[in-house]
Protein backbone atom coordinates (compact mmCIF):
# COMPACT_ATOMS: atom_id res chain seq x y z
CA UNK A 1 0.00 0.00 0.00
CA UNK A 2 1.30 3.74 -0.66
CA UNK A 3 1.66 5.83 2.03
CA UNK A 4 -1.06 7.97 -0.26
CA UNK A 5 -3.34 5.31 0.49
CA UNK A 6 -2.25 5.28 3.38
CA UNK A 7 -3.02 8.15 4.62
CA UNK A 8 -6.60 7.93 2.98
CA UNK A 9 -7.70 5.25 4.58
CA UNK A 10 -6.57 6.54 8.15
CA UNK A 11 -7.96 9.93 7.37
CA UNK A 12 -4.35 11.30 8.39
CA UNK A 13 -2.01 13.52 6.02
CA UNK A 14 0.37 11.97 3.83
CA UNK A 15 3.33 13.70 5.70
CA UNK A 16 1.77 12.33 9.16
CA UNK A 17 1.59 8.82 8.07
CA UNK A 18 4.95 9.23 6.40
CA UNK A 19 6.24 10.56 9.59
CA UNK A 20 4.85 8.05 11.73
CA UNK A 21 6.63 5.07 9.52
CA UNK A 22 10.23 6.79 9.91
CA UNK A 23 9.87 6.89 13.68
CA UNK A 24 8.69 2.93 13.22
CA UNK A 25 11.85 2.38 11.49
CA UNK A 26 13.72 4.28 13.81
CA UNK A 27 12.31 3.02 16.50
CA UNK A 28 13.01 -0.51 15.26
CA UNK A 29 9.46 -1.27 14.93
CA UNK A 30 8.97 -2.09 11.64
CA UNK A 31 12.13 -3.77 10.02
CA UNK A 32 12.38 -2.39 6.70
CA UNK A 33 9.38 -2.07 4.55
CA UNK A 34 9.91 -4.53 1.84
CA UNK A 35 7.08 -5.64 -0.63
CA UNK A 36 5.13 -8.74 -0.78
CA UNK A 37 5.91 -10.86 -3.18
CA UNK A 38 3.36 -13.21 -4.46
CA UNK A 39 4.84 -16.58 -5.63
CA UNK A 40 1.95 -17.97 -6.79
CA UNK A 41 2.10 -15.39 -9.55
CA UNK A 42 6.10 -16.29 -10.17
CA UNK A 43 5.57 -20.07 -10.83
CA UNK A 44 5.99 -21.03 -7.10
CA UNK A 45 2.29 -22.18 -5.98
CA UNK A 46 3.20 -24.49 -3.33
CA UNK A 47 3.94 -23.53 -0.06
CA UNK A 48 5.23 -26.06 2.73
CA UNK A 49 6.85 -26.24 6.26
CA UNK A 50 9.71 -28.68 6.88
CA UNK A 51 10.71 -29.52 10.38
CA UNK A 52 14.46 -31.00 10.34
CA UNK A 53 15.66 -32.98 13.45
CA UNK A 54 19.61 -33.13 13.34
CA UNK A 55 22.13 -33.06 15.11
CA UNK A 56 22.60 -29.23 17.02
CA UNK A 57 26.45 -30.04 17.16
CA UNK A 58 27.04 -29.00 13.52
CA UNK A 59 23.86 -26.77 13.15
CA UNK A 60 25.71 -23.89 11.89
CA UNK A 61 27.13 -26.00 8.66
CA UNK A 62 22.84 -27.32 8.59
CA UNK A 63 21.90 -23.84 8.70
CA UNK A 64 24.26 -22.50 5.87
CA UNK A 65 23.42 -25.46 3.72
CA UNK A 66 19.13 -24.35 4.03
CA UNK A 67 19.48 -20.87 3.60
CA UNK A 68 21.89 -21.38 0.26
CA UNK A 69 18.27 -22.71 -1.46
CA UNK A 70 16.54 -19.98 -2.97
CA UNK A 71 13.68 -22.10 -2.07
CA UNK A 72 13.65 -20.96 1.57
CA UNK A 73 11.42 -18.45 2.23
CA UNK A 74 11.84 -18.62 6.08
CA UNK A 75 13.83 -20.41 8.51
CA UNK A 76 13.66 -20.67 12.16
CA UNK A 77 16.14 -22.19 14.84
CA UNK A 78 13.68 -24.05 17.47
CA UNK A 79 13.67 -24.75 20.63
CA UNK A 80 12.73 -28.70 21.01
CA UNK A 81 12.45 -31.95 19.39
CA UNK A 82 13.71 -30.05 16.03
CA UNK A 83 15.95 -28.07 15.24
CA UNK A 84 14.74 -26.30 12.27
CA UNK A 85 11.78 -25.20 11.11
CA UNK A 86 11.58 -23.60 6.98
CA UNK A 87 9.10 -22.33 4.67
CA UNK A 88 9.61 -23.15 1.09
CA UNK A 89 8.56 -22.44 -1.95
CA UNK A 90 7.53 -25.06 -4.71
CA UNK A 91 7.07 -24.73 -8.88
CA UNK A 92 5.32 -28.08 -8.60
CA UNK A 93 5.08 -31.40 -6.42
CA UNK A 94 8.26 -32.71 -8.23
CA UNK A 95 10.32 -29.93 -7.29
CA UNK A 96 8.83 -30.07 -3.39
CA UNK A 97 10.24 -33.91 -3.97
CA UNK A 98 13.67 -33.23 -4.66
CA UNK A 99 13.94 -29.85 -2.12
CA UNK A 100 12.47 -32.11 0.84
CA UNK A 101 14.86 -34.76 -0.74
CA UNK A 102 17.96 -32.69 -0.24
CA UNK A 103 16.82 -31.51 3.35
CA UNK A 104 16.36 -35.31 4.42
CA UNK A 105 20.30 -36.02 3.64
CA UNK A 106 20.73 -33.46 6.66
CA UNK A 107 18.16 -35.06 9.14
CA UNK A 108 14.77 -36.18 9.48
CA UNK A 109 11.96 -34.39 8.21
CA UNK A 110 8.40 -34.14 8.19
CA UNK A 111 6.25 -32.05 5.94
CA UNK A 112 3.49 -29.90 5.79
CA UNK A 113 1.98 -28.70 2.67
CA UNK A 114 0.09 -25.38 2.69
CA UNK A 115 -3.72 -25.42 1.26
CA UNK A 116 -4.49 -21.98 1.44
CA UNK A 117 -2.82 -18.90 4.05
CA UNK A 118 -5.36 -16.58 5.87
CA UNK A 119 -3.60 -13.80 7.14
CA UNK A 120 0.21 -13.74 6.47
CA UNK A 121 0.64 -9.84 8.43
CA UNK A 122 0.63 -8.74 12.06
CA UNK A 123 -1.13 -6.18 12.22
CA UNK A 124 -1.06 -3.69 14.96
CA UNK A 125 -4.09 -3.10 16.50
CA UNK A 126 -5.27 -1.83 20.08
CA UNK A 127 -5.57 -5.92 21.08
CA UNK A 128 -2.23 -6.51 20.51
CA UNK A 129 -0.69 -3.27 22.31
CA UNK A 130 -2.74 -4.31 25.18
CA UNK A 131 -1.44 -7.76 26.26
CA UNK A 132 2.34 -6.22 25.32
Amino acid sequence: MTISAMAKQLGRSRSNVSKHLDDLNDSGVLDGMAPRINTEKLGFGINAYVRLQASSANHHKIIKSITSLPEVAECHILAGADLVLIRLVARNMAHLKELVEFLTKLGATQTDIVFATTKNQLQLNARLRERT
